[in-house]
């Protein structure tokens, strides 16, 4: 893991009209990121896909978004190089003055796609963002902050006021990682679900979280981003870690199931993206897992990371 680097980007927008979003908003964000590259960037809007395009090998939005590597051997579809933060907040209408938040994480090498992730962001407020039939949802981008939350770290890289973009060169290491694992409890530990978590093993949607089924989603993407963005094949005993999270158990489930769905304009159809939000905790022994549980923090666990799904925080350790 010495090789993979993660960049935490802190996005603050201010309302500029009524901006309404969901509670879970990560698909709305996720979608108004999408349209805003697919209008600046893509050639061949006539296309239904990006599989198709004949531009994708050095496309920003196929790079990023919709990525495409066609001599993958686990197929052309690989996994996007960020994950999302969706708005965290009680509020689902921001009045025009309001504040809202969001984060973006890239990861690795994807880190030279940040200047079209921006120019995007500052799209979307011109577009609008979340119900439009609602509200006109335009907004400002306000700031950007690159931040290393193990660290304690942040570092302003654009401001209004200047307009100059900088380099986001804080950046989240393995050392950093298993520094901040070193602190928790390796007997027990407490997850909160702060966005939709949705587990399939072996293609079968996962209803009630294990600790095997949680570590085995968590590896497959820890290793799909390590080896696709940083050129690295993890040298874990993944067998050994699986056959041992059997000794962890579930103490107390506190989750429940949130039915969501995404609507996608270009497909005309809606895919299934809930999961599970809530608390759950698990005892046993856990030293060997903490710093892969601290990097899902960052990576995000399950489907939809894209969407902002899988987003959890270790309790009483802040990220």
């Amino acid at each position: 893991m010495d090789k993979f680097v993660a960049y935490n980007l802190v996005i603050q927008c201010e309302a500029l009209t009524a901006v309404s979003l969901p509670r879970y908003n990560g698909t709305a964000l996720r979608g108004a990121f999408f349209g805003a590259l697919r209008q600046d960037f893509c050639l061949n809007k006539n296309l239904n896909t990006c599989l198709d395009c004949p531009t994708a090998g050095i496309c920003p939005i196929c790079r990023l978004v919709a990525t495409v590597k066609r001599d993958n051997a686990r197929g052309a579809e690989i996994p996007r190089p960020f994950s999302l933060q969706p708005v965290v907040s009680e509020i689902t209408q921001f009045n025009p003055g309001q504040s809202f938040t969001f984060g973006l994480t890239l990861f690795g090498e994807s880190l030279s796609l940040f200047p079209y992730a921006v120019i995007a962001i500052q799209r979307m407020g011109e577009i609008g963002l979340g119900n439009r039939k609602i509200a006109p949802g335009r907004f400002t981008l306000k700031a950007i902050k690159a931040t290393n939350p193990l660290a304690n770290v942040d570092k302003l890289i654009y401001s209004a006021a200047t307009r100059v973009v900088n380099v986001p060169d804080i950046g989240i290491t393995h050392e950093d990682v298993a520094c901040y694992a070193a602190a928790l409890n390796p007997e027990k530990l407490c997850l909160q679900l702060l966005t939709p978590l949705r587990l399939v093993v072996e293609g079968s949607l996962v209803p009630k979280i294990t600790f095997r089924a949680f570590m085995q989603r968590l590896l497959r993407r820890l290793t799909d981003l390590a080896l696709c963005y940083s050129q690295q094949k993890l040298r874990l005993d993944f067998a050994g870690l699986l056959q041992r999270s059997e000794g962890v158990q579930v103490t107390q489930d506190n989750t429940q199931w949130v039915d969501l769905t995404s609507y996608s304009q270009r497909r005309h159809s809606r895919t299934p993206v809930g999961g599970l939000t809530g608390d759950i905790s698990f005892a046993g022994n856990l030293r060997e897992y903490l710093p892969l549980l601290v990097w899902g923090q960052i990576i995000h666990v399950g489907k939809d990371a894209t969407r902002g799904n899988g987003w959890y925080r270790i309790a009483d350790n802040s990220l």
